[in-house]
């Protein structure tokens, strides 16, 4: 047959938008990323910032990786076989993030005055994500990856890995977001005082962002143990890739400034607000370089926990000193 007239290749619609929606999760972790880093020198990125960070960085390898395998899936066993392991280790990757971050945001607001590893709470939560092992080895062993009779890459985990995955993620993030908002929400807390309002604001949103991270991915493993394997490789890419991508999102949400009405009308005022209240405090205990103005850039976590913590522990530790190797003041970027 004369190279002309062999027929034209012509993707289908589920291809066509399976590429279109990794495109455009692309540009999205692009543009997150971009937000979140500029004007920050990466050789100051500290855990915390550095755990979103690494969570745009997954994302937008993951989007890109499902970019190039979604135009190769048909037909082929190598993009097939790499559709899955890609599902398996960024996605993965993500999720351990994910759980990371929501164990440091439960440190921040929970172990005043007290290091990392330190704080028991801190290690029993740390301890609580190694599991997550065990489930990436069941991922990879009642992994599926074939070729159908019509050439489409068909992929996906057997009840053994997906069952157990949907059951730990909802208890992990269930504890781990309940006892980040109970530090904040309760009568009892030591983060008690003005700012309570702002407080109370942050657990509303990290709760609100939990919910929808924890919802899309009981969606996304839900339909792998309905379709035993046999969904097609790129229906998969494109719900893991929207997964993935919109828990970048809520988490970017969850960690951005405002959210409040007063935040909102006041954003204008707000860094040289935080700039006095720094000022004050360190006049009052005689610390030098406390009127440095709070870089502009969205925190790790929202600029009321860690200022209000900091002025907790003048008030209650006193100045840091060399004296006292037990204090310890998250950064202001944690």
């Amino acid at each position: 047959m004369d190279t002309f007239d062999r027929p034209i290749y012509r993707p289908d619609a589920i291809e066509s938008g399976s590429l279109f929606i990794s495109l455009v999760c692309v540009s999205l972790m692009s543009l997150l990323f971009g937000r979140k880093t500029a004007g920050t020198k990466f050789s100051t990125i500290n855990y915390a910032r550095g755990l979103v960070v690494s969570l745009y960085l997954v994302s937008w390898l993951f989007s890109l990786m499902a970019a190039m395998l979604v135009q190769t899936n048909n037909f082929n066993l190598l993009s097939c076989q790499l559709s899955i392991f890609t599902c398996i280790v960024l996605y993965a990757s993500s999720k351990v993030i994910i759980y990371l971050f929501l164990a440091e945001r439960v440190y921040v607001v929970t172990a005043v005055g007290v290091t990392r590893w330190n704080s028991k709470l801190y290690k029993f939560n740390l301890l609580l994500v190694t599991p997550y092992a065990a489930i990436f080895v069941l991922a990879i062993i009642y992994r599926v990856a074939r070729i159908n009779e019509l050439g489409e890459c068909e992929i996906g985990l057997l009840r053994p890995a997906a069952v157990p995955f949907i059951v730990y993620d909802i208890l992990i993030s269930s504890w781990l977001t309940a006892v980040f908002v109970h530090a904040l929400m309760s009568s009892t807390s030591m983060l008690q005082g003005p700012t309570k309002n702002k407080l109370r604001d942050v657990a509303r949103r990290t709760l609100l962002g939990s919910l929808i991270a924890l919802i899309l991915s009981c969606a996304n493993i839900s339909t792998l143990v309905y379709f035993q394997g046999q969904e097609r490789g790129l229906m998969c890419l494109a719900t893991c890739t929207l997964d993935v991508t919109l828990n970048a999102i809520a988490i970017h949400w969850v960690t951005s400034r405002g959210g409040s009405k007063n935040s909102k009308s006041n954003n204008r005022g707000s860094s040289s607000n935080n700039c006095d209240r720094h000022s004050r405090i360190g006049q009052q205990f005689g610390m030098q370089g406390m009127d440095k103005q709070v870089s502009p850039i969205e925190s790790h976590i929202s600029v009321s926990i860690e200022s209000y913590v900091e002025e907790y522990h003048q008030l209650h530790y006193g100045p840091k000193t060399t004296t006292s190797p037990h204090y310890y003041t998250p950064h202001p970027e944690q």
